[in-house]
């Protein structure tokens, strides 16, 4: 199960490049920061923003004992914010409790990311 914010950003943030301009550290660090600080309140638990892969910004919450998985990936003003949810079974079939984690994990960066003043266009998918 996963969601996916889009929206764009005010103040993007460059990415870093090697010597054969491939991505080296993604933008969106900054961004990525705000959003875990933000969401600590709310949550159970929160790890550490670190670097996923080559192209965005990565940590878990936990939600009444549901982890639940976060990324940002930031192109330029232009930025994916998706957070899932790890199971072998379909949505519908997850216990309320976990589904319920999930919304709740969903609202709160909802809210979030609308009170962020550099954030517009904010849409889910």
């Amino acid at each position: 199960m996963h969601r996916t914010a889009h929206f764009k950003t005010a103040e993007p943030e460059e990415w870093t490049f090697d010597e054969n301009e491939d991505p080296k550290i993604p933008g969106g660090e900054g961004l990525a920061r705000k959003l875990r600080a933000g969401v600590e309140r709310a949550a159970q638990s929160v790890s550490v923003v670190s670097q996923h892969e080559y192209y965005g910004w990565r940590f878990e919450v936990a939600f009444d004992a549901v982890t639940v998985q976060c990324v940002l990936n930031a192109a330029g003003d232009e930025c994916y914010f998706t957070i899932e949810l790890d199971s072998l079974l379909p949505s519908w079939l997850l216990a309320r409790r976990t589904r319920r984690a999930f919304a709740e994990c969903e609202g709160v960066f909802d809210v979030l990311l609308r009170q962020l003043s550099e954030v517009s266009a904010l849409t889910w998918s």
